[in-house]
């Protein structure tokens, strides 16, 4: 059994108070470490977009409906 199968099957037999406080802890420190939602600048942001932009113009962009695919695959979704 993954250590992902031990856990949830620890969380599983908690009372959901339990969990629901596991949650907030993990989340409180994922959200320090990982959250993509940083404060940017006006100027990164333009500068973001023109970037984006650019790779569009030279064809880098990729279909959204591929992307999500690939996603998927890649995480068994």
């Amino acid at each position: 059994m993954s250590t992902l199968e031990q856990t949830v099957s620890m969380l599983e037999a908690l009372p959901e108070d339990d969990v629901k406080a596991i949650h907030d802890i993990i989340y409180r420190f994922y959200i320090r470490e990982h959250s993509p939602f940083k404060p940017v600048t006006k100027q990164q942001v333009l500068m973001d977009l023109a970037v984006s932009r650019q790779q569009i113009a030279n064809g880098e962009g990729e279909e959204l409906g591929e992307a999500i695919r690939e996603i998927e695959m890649k995480y068994g979704l």
